[in-house]
C-alpha cells in the first residue's frame, strides 16, 4: 500500500468520534431550528450568526482527532441526520457538507494549538462563512436584497463561523482536560497501543 500512514489514522475510533459528534450536531440542530426558522425571514444577518452552530462539531472533530478529513466526515454524517429530521430534506446536505469540506481544505495539515494553527482555523471560518453566504443568496427574497442586509448577512455568516471555530477550541481544551481525545492527539496516531 502506497500510503499506510493514512489508513492508520482512519481507525474505527476516529470514525466513532466523528459519528458521535455528528449525533451531537443533530441535537444542536434540533435545539436551534425554532430560532433559525424565526430569524431567517426576520433578520438574515442574525440568522447567519446563529447558523454558525452547525460548524462547531466539524471544527471540533478536526481538533480532537488531528486527522485531516474528519470535519468533512462529521459534517457528512450530520447532514444525513439533519436531512432526515428537516422539512427541507436533502437540500440541507449541501451547506453542511460544504462547510466541512472547506474546514478540512483550509486546515488540512494544521495540527496543535500554535498561533499559526489558530490562524488557519480562523481562515477556514472566514472561507466557509463566505461560501455559506453565497449559498444563502439563492434563497433571499427580492426585498432582502438591499446592500445593508446583504453586507450584514455576509458579516453574520463569517462572524458565526468565527464563533464556531472559537467555541470548538474551548470545547477541545475542556475535553482534553477531562481526558477525552488525549490519547489520539498525544501519540499522533489513532491506533490504541498494544
Amino acid at each position: 500500500m502506497a500510503f499506510p500512514h493514512i489508513r492508520d489514522r482512519w481507525s474505527t475510533r476516529v470514525l466513532l468520534i466523528c459519528a458521535a459528534l455528528a449525533a451531537v450536531h443533530l441535537l444542536a440542530h434540533l435545539a436551534t431550528v425554532p430560532l433559525l426558522t424565526l430569524l431567517a425571514p426576520l433578520s438574515p444577518p442574525l440568522y447567519g450568526l446563529v447558523a454558525g452552530v452547525h460548524s462547531i462539531l466539524p471544527f471540533l472533530a478536526r481538533r480532537l482527532t488531528g486527522v485531516p478529513g474528519t470535519a468533512l466526515v462529521t459534517a457528512s454524517i450530520a447532514s444525513v441526520f439533519v436531512a432526515a429530521t428537516n422539512a427541507a430534506g436533502a437540500i440541507v446536505v449541501v451547506p453542511l457538507v460544504l462547510a466541512g469540506a472547506l474546514i478540512d481544505l483550509v486546515v488540512w495539515r494544521a495540527d496543535g494549538s500554535s498561533r499559526r494553527v489558530e490562524l488557519r482555523y480562523a481562515a477556514a471560518a472566514v472561507v466557509s462563512g463566505a461560501a455559506l453566504f453565497a449559498i444563502s443568496l439563492s434563497v433571499f427574497s427580492p426585498e432582502h436584497l438591499t446592500p445593508l442586509l446583504v453586507i450584514g448577512t455576509l458579516a453574520g455568516r463569517i462572524a458565526g463561523e468565527l464563533v464556531a471555530a472559537g467555541l470548538s477550541r474551548l470545547l477541545a481544551a475542556a475535553l482534553a482536560r477531562a481526558g477525552v481525545g488525549r490519547s489520539l492527539r498525544d501519540r499522533g496516531q489513532s491506533r490504541p497501543s498494544s
